[in-house]
């Protein structure tokens, strides 16, 4: 639980490498990003992440074995109010500090119940989530090649971001807790079970 504020760190860190764009991009929520990743022919993005773990990270917390668990690393109360646990069961919320971010960098379609959403690993798409955007850097090679992708704030994740919550353990405000339901994690095989490519288009 409390090893999940690295994952924050390091999002917000390669997203928000800029301070005009920590200002001014927004969180906006998965629904957004719904409406164009839905269909089979884009490759049911939205469907596949909804009944993937990461959408579930946020409701784990209100399970009573998340309760154990987070006593059991010295987290009290409610883990579902515990920054400890929000940094990476909802990593939007928080900045690199492990503060709870303002309201105004949110749009009204944004939920933390959403979990580990699009945003949490693409960045803040308060830049990028319109359509004409999207094509744009379609257009320019997708994430990893668009410089426009680059200016807006939308990233491919990789291992190393992966890594920052699926560790042993992570140090927050100077204390180190261990992750109390770390397994090995093997980047490879599981990046496969939660891949959402689009498809390629025939010629």
């Amino acid at each position: 639980m409390k090893l999940y504020a690295l994952f924050s760190t390091l999002f917000l860190t390669l997203v928000f490498s800029s301070g005009p764009l920590m200002a001014e991009n927004k969180f906006v929520g998965a629904k957004k990003c719904k409406a164009c990743h839905r269909k089979a022919k884009d490759g049911e993005q939205f469907k596949k992440w909804s009944k993937g773990p990461h959408a579930k990270a946020f409701k784990s917390l209100a399970t009573s074995k998340a309760k154990e668990l987070s006593a059991s690393i010295g987290v009290s109360g409610n883990p579902q109010q515990a920054r400890e646990c929000l940094v990476c069961h909802t990593p939007s919320t928080y900045d690199l500090a492990g503060n709870e971010r303002p309201k105004n960098m949110f749009g009204k379609k944004f939920k933390m119940e959403d979990g580990v959403h699009c945003e949490s690993c693409h960045g803040a798409g308060g830049k990028y989530w319109k359509k004409k955007k999207m094509k744009k850097i379609a257009k320019e090679g997708g994430p990893l090649k668009s410089e426009t992708a680059k200016k807006l704030g939308l990233i491919q994740p990789d291992e190393k971001l992966c890594r920052t919550c699926h560790a042993p353990q992570v140090e927050i405000a100077g204390v180190v807790y261990k992750n109390p339901t770390y397994k090995d994690f093997v980047f490879t095989e599981r990046a496969k079970e939660i891949a959402h490519p689009r498809p390629k288009k025939k010629k």
